[in-house]
């Protein structure tokens, strides 16, 4: 039987010895998972998401928080997967990283692509009421998109696209549907 030892946690072969083995990047959903579900329950505290065939004010904010949460354990199953194939057993039985060179920094358990996106949506939110909706969330949603992909301008043309329509949705969604007046930097 191998057995490999990773973080503190066993792993091997026989499944009655084998233990759930969790990186780092499982903390951050996680704890946004416990947010997210107390969001989701003051949700339903407003009282039931549909009455008379209309949406009542719980509704979105119910949605968003169901949506959340399926987003969040997608990314902690990925998490899982992703910390379980980087197990390379030598033939001593030792468990290796695999080509340690492509670990991404981490500062604290929390890895720098992390750190971006936080810091995009803090510079987000306070460009938000100074230059408005329109050159906030453009730029906001285009480097969301830079960060994500492969930082470089292969099919901008495509991304460039998709920041347009999401702006453009997301102005729907609030100017018309919802008659929110979102700060405009002409107003």
């Amino acid at each position: 039987m191998l057995i490999a030892w990773r973080s503190g946690c066993l792993t091997g072969s026989d499944m009655s010895s084998k233990r759930l083995c969790i990186g780092g990047g499982v903390y951050v959903p996680a704890v946004l998972s416990l947010v997210t579900i107390g969001y989701l329950l003051s949700a339903m505290q407003l009282g039931p998401p549909m009455k008379d065939g209309n949406m009542t004010a719980s509704f979105f904010p119910m949605l968003a928080a169901v949506i959340m949460l399926i987003a969040l354990a997608c990314v902690i199953v990925q998490e899982v997967r992703r910390s379980r194939s980087n197990d390379v057993k030598r033939p001593d039985g030792e468990a290796v990283e695999e080509d340690a060179g492509q670990v991404s920094k981490s500062y604290g358990g929390i890895s720098l692509g992390a750190i971006r996106v936080v810091l995009l949506t803090a510079g987000y939110l306070l460009a938000f009421d100074l230059v408005g909706y329109f050159v906030s969330t453009f730029l906001y949603v285009l480097l969301l998109m830079f960060q994500f992909g492969s930082g470089s301008l292969k099919n901008w043309s495509m991304k460039l696209f998709a920041t347009l329509s999401i702006t453009g949705a997301g102005y729907l969604l609030f100017e018309v549907f919802f008659q929110v007046r979102l700060p405009t930097l002409w107003s």
